[in-house]
């Protein structure tokens, strides 16, 4: 165990810095730099400006660093998603035989990152089956063009952010793998650009009389099935009403299995991956999250060619990450017992070793246990799972967490007698620069994706993005557990 309590407990925003943080404070100062570099010469790969290192350098200091009144903007990224080869603005048309599919209801408007992401990923496999090019958009809190700014508990932040801050891979324009889809994906913007006419598809043309069914495979089949009857280049969905649905899919147990084997062998999972940006974050802060066993041998992902999602993601040794959703949380564990919900999305598998049993009637108290837990009772789990053998060599300690300071604190004073810890740190301690603040969620999914072992909250779509990606790449069901 660490020696000094100032180390296990420091936080980033302490006067008092301990080396941990005073060297991710440097750590952050140096590769912020050398991100600024990298994306500078990447985004002008793709414009075909010349690359001047000079200009770069002193146009000004990288907005990583400059102290902000406002909620960043990234118009760096806009910029380098609106450079993307496949864009080719002097047309005002698509090629000839160049579909496109837009979804245009999509629940990120005012919801939050995870719902966000997993209809991300369901829509573009929906592009991916139909054999149509997939328009990508942003992450949306508003849609509204006049607002450039949004407020979330009455702070401020970005009304939209482009998904390439967070993502990289297919569903943002990247190549698919040789001798997959030939068309990497388009922005909204680009699909509006070259789209002067749409056809709009209705779930009534889908449907029929038939009615949705409960099997995301049967949605697919019926989807794509209506979309190559069409000719048209530039197919939209009605904003009314959405493909996949928390009724249908998302919220309703087995609704996943029949399609779980396609979906996470296809190049929009096999070839997911975090943005540069996250990625930056992870390695800002690795201290946190390898054990000292590992520390001197992992190699910075920044400094790895992105491959796939399998070989850059592994398994990190010795490192256990809890989820611990808390603020507004609290309420809406209430609400789900009143509705008698299930655990979400891939978190209700059958193979999942913390089954949820929904009651027959409401029942507040058997919900909270498992959605918003005591300090006992996480106690009491983390306890457990340290006894199992997907835990044996567990010497790291991270809590993915939206609580305040002091809970935290409490929570970890009440873990540290639990075994031999090297280090017990959250959320808080991370060293993030302004534009990582934004999508620090994608920092925890990360780490969450990587663990020897995670405990989660079933309920999360924030917990069941970093179980997909776990389970696609053949994570033993074992190492991820639920309160």
């Amino acid at each position: 165990m660490t020696s000094s309590p100032a180390r296990l407990f420091s936080r980033s925003y302490d006067s008092n810095l301990s080396s941990g943080a005073r060297y991710r404070i440097a750590s952050v100062l140096i590769l912020s730099v050398f991100f600024l570099l990298v994306w500078t010469v990447w985004s002008s790969r793709w414009s075909g400006e010349p690359f001047s290192f000079a200009s770069s350098l002193w146009g000004g200091p990288p907005t990583a660093l400059a102290p902000h009144s406002l909620p960043p903007l990234y118009r760096e990224f806009v910029e380098a998603e609106h450079a993307l080869p496949q864009h080719n603005w002097s047309q005002i048309a698509t090629n000839p035989g160049e579909k496109l599919l837009f979804v245009a209801r999509y629940a990120t408007r005012g919801q939050g990152w995870g719902n966000s992401l997993q209809e991300l990923l369901l829509h573009g496999w929906l592009a991916y089956k139909a054999g149509r090019t997939f328009v990508f958009h942003n992450y949306t809190w508003t849609d509204n063009p006049d607002v450039t700014f949004a407020k979330w508990h009455g702070k401020k932040i970005p009304a939209q952010i482009p998904y390439s801050v967070s993502l990289r891979g297919p569903l943002v324009g990247d190549v698919f793998p040789l001798g997959e889809h030939p068309s990497p994906a388009v922005s909204r913007l680009y699909f509006e650009h070259v789209c002067q006419s749409k056809t709009t598809l209705y779930p009534s043309d889908v449907y029929g009389d038939d009615g949705i069914p409960f099997s995301t495979s049967q949605i697919i089949d019926k989807w794509v099935q209506q979309l190559n009857k069409l000719d048209d280049p530039c197919v939209q969905t009605t904003p009314g009403a959405d493909v996949f649905t928390h009724k249908t899919v998302y919220g309703v147990p087995g609704a996943f299995d029949d399609a779980w084997q396609d979906f996470s062998t296809s190049p929009i999972i096999t070839h997911f991956g975090w943005s540069p940006l996250i990625e930056m974050a992870f390695d800002t802060n690795r201290d946190l999250f390898l054990p000292s066993h590992v520390l001197g041998t992992e190699p910075l992902l920044s400094a790895v060619p992105f491959t796939n999602n399998t070989d850059r993601y592994t398994m990190i040794p010795g490192l256990m990450v809890l989820h611990l959703r808390r603020g507004d949380y609290e309420s809406h564990c209430v609400k789900l017992a009143r509705r008698l919900e299930h655990f979400v999305s891939v978190n209700a598998f059958s193979s999942m070793m913390d089954q949820f049993t929904v009651p027959r009637d409401v029942n507040a108290e058997h919900y909270r246990k498992h959605c918003f837990p005591s300090i006992d009772e996480v106690t009491a789990k983390v306890e457990e799972v340290l006894k199992t053998q997907a835990a044996r060599g567990v010497r790291k300690l991270f809590i993915m967490t939206n609580a305040d300071s002091e809970w935290i604190a409490r929570v970890e004073q009440a873990l540290l007698p639990l075994t031999n810890w090297e280090t017990v740190s959250s959320s808080r301690d991370l060293t993030i620069s302004w534009e990582q603040k934004y999508v620090a969620q994608c920092i925890d999914s990360l780490v969450a994706q990587r663990a020897q072992v995670f405990i989660g909250n079933g309920f999360s779509t924030l917990t069941s993005t970093a179980v997909t990606m776990r389970l696609a790449n053949g994570f033993p069901s074992d190492s991820t557990r639920f309160w």
